[in-house]
């Protein structure tokens, strides 16, 4: 089995197949400019060292997302930085009605949990959610399950572990 990661393309409603790599300077700089990203990927912030980020894109070298993953915990988990849907298919910038590609998020986070594998860390993965609604999503489609945040007041924080974390990625492996 090998990992097999695909994205729904949202006006026939089919799965293709993409490529998910280490992100390159161009990726990130593609932050910048037109159309606009939430965020700038050349930040201090995700430009810290030990952090690894990726990119997502079509066999076309169309990009389609970012994720920046780091090892935290003596190795005990890796902590999901930040991820984002290029501006077509964001969901906080456009309706679904109107966005290019999705399952971007469940992607993102199944490679963090590949990630997680390759680096020793037995698939566990700690990521944040931004807004309540997300919050809603990560309990009910993926059972997250709900931790304390490093500061008072911080962001809901979730970890998928084990069969949670197995049972997400699993979804995108492929038999050989």
């Amino acid at each position: 089995m090998y990992f097999f990661p695909l994205v729904i393309q949202a006006d026939t409603g089919k799965p293709i197949e993409v490529i998910v790599d280490a992100a390159e300077t161009d990726d990130l700089e593609a932050t910048h400019g037109i159309p606009e990203w939430q965020t700038d990927w050349t930040s201090e912030y995700l430009s810290a060292p030990g952090v690894d980020k990726y990119a997502v894109k079509t066999p076309g070298g169309e990009l389609i997302a970012l994720a920046a993953y780091q090892i935290r915990g003596r190795s005990a988990y890796v902590y999901i930085l930040y991820a984002e849907s290029a501006p077509h298919s964001n969901p906080t910038m456009n309706p679904k009605s109107e966005r290019k590609y999705y399952g971007i998020g469940e992607l993102l986070i199944a490679y963090g949990i590949k990630y997680s594998i390759d680096h020793g860390c037995r698939g566990d993965v700690v990521f944040d959610a931004k807004t309540d609604e997300l919050a809603r999503h990560y309990e009910s489609d993926f059972h997250a399950r709900r931790i304390p945040s490093l500061e008072s007041g911080g962001p809901k924080r979730y970890m998928l572990a084990d069969k949670d974390a197995w049972q997400l990625f699993s979804k995108f492996l492929k038999e050989e």
